[in-house]
């Protein structure tokens, strides 16, 4: 199933956290379309990448002082729980499983997105625009890994 072209609207308007978002759904997308051969694979690449994308998200909420920062992250930590169990069904052949996994996931990932993503972005735009306002120029991100990058680059900015 491919993914739809709806960045416009799902776009949070800020580069670095729509291209991190992008690349999780490109490679949810990759599991759905992924052949029984190549399907534990894709999971595990796309685990890899949550990992990764919630760790930094967890370091822009805590240093921007993100009041739904609790919330926000109990749901990454109950997703990841959820998709190494289904690591746990591809080793195990059971790929039913992990189909229907990587489906319940894309719905998620797009609520999530609604619900928990557009806020944190609204308020690490109001911080950027109050520093702003205050004469504190932030650097924008052009990184090879953009999420640890832009972090990185948040948290300093603190």
């Amino acid at each position: 199933m491919a993914v739809l072209d709806r960045s416009d609207a799902t776009s949070l308007g800020l580069p670095f956290m729509d291209q991190a978002r992008g690349r999780f759904a490109r490679l949810l997308t990759q599991v759905e379309e992924a052949g029984n051969a190549a399907l534990p694979a894709a999971w595990r690449d796309l685990l890899a990448y949550a990992v990764e994308l919630f760790a930094c998200e967890d370091i822009w909420m805590r240093a921007s002082g993100f009041a739904a920062r609790k919330d926000h992250a109990a749901q990454h930590r109950v997703v990841l729980e959820v998709m190494r169990e289904g690591a746990v069904h591809a080793a195990g052949g059971r790929l039913a499983q992990l189909r229907e996994m990587a489906r319940q996931l894309r719905d998620w990932h797009e609520a999530h997105g609604r619900t928990m993503d557009a806020p944190l972005a609204r308020h690490l735009r109001k911080r950027r625009a109050s520093r702003r306002n205050a004469g504190v120029q932030l650097r924008a991100s052009h990184a090879a890994r953009p999420p640890l990058r832009a972090a990185a680059q948040h948290a300093s900015q603190r």
